[in-house]
């Protein structure tokens, strides 16, 4: 793989119930993910984008939307680039909510795989898949890959050679955020990390 990708995570969510949504229909960005995704895409103009590929859910083809129409390209949908797939969508966010569920407590027996939804090697396997279709697609050169926070984060550390978990690795991922990384023969020779400071 050689060329630059650019894995921005979409911006933050309408979640108004603060559940895990995973891979739900029906969520947007907030205003405050939509300034974000403005934001990613005015850090990107200068850049010599050749394609901009996106996750299919919502929340990051709207961001994906806002990067794209900067340089006048379509966005193509992949689903690689989804959001991990989770048994606990619906739940809420918080440890009480967790309780409250009781059919959620077996997931967590294994926290290193993890046992609630797919594990960090299917991500990892399918993200890289995507990364170096996305890179050959545009001969080597510049491309945004739009996804979500853990498929990032194990994409970032693949790409590095670390075979951590994503909460183990130093790399931040914030909403709306750019990590730009610069690849020869598969291997990242050079990283950069945007991320948006947009009023809440």
């Amino acid at each position: 793989m050689n060329g630059t990708i650019h894995l921005v995570r979409h911006g933050l969510v309408e979640n108004p119930m603060g559940v895990i949504y995973g891979r739900l229909p029906g969520y947007n960005l907030s205003e405050v993910g939509l300034r974000q995704a403005k934001a990613a895409a005015e850090h990107l103009t200068s850049a010599s984008l050749r394609a901009v590929w996106s996750s299919p859910l919502e929340r990051a083809q709207e961001t994906a939307h806002e990067i794209a129409g900067r340089h006048g390209l379509p966005t193509v949908l992949d689903d690689r680039a989804l959001e991990s797939a989770t048994t606990l969508e619906g739940v809420g966010r918080t440890i009480a909510s967790l309780l409250r569920s009781p059919r959620s407590w077996w997931q967590f027996r294994n926290p290193m795989k993890p046992t609630w939804g797919e594990s960090f090697s299917q991500v990892r396997a399918r993200m890289l898949e995507v990364v170096e279709d996305a890179l050959a697609a545009v001969d080597g050169g510049e491309v945004v890959l739009v996804s979500h926070q853990t498929p990032i984060q194990v994409a970032r550390l693949a790409l590095a050679q670390r075979s951590v978990p994503p909460w183990l690795g130093s790399h931040p991922c914030a909403t709306g955020s750019v990590s730009s990384l610069v690849l020869e023969e598969g291997r990242v020779v050079s990283a950069r990390y945007f991320v948006p400071r947009v009023e809440g």
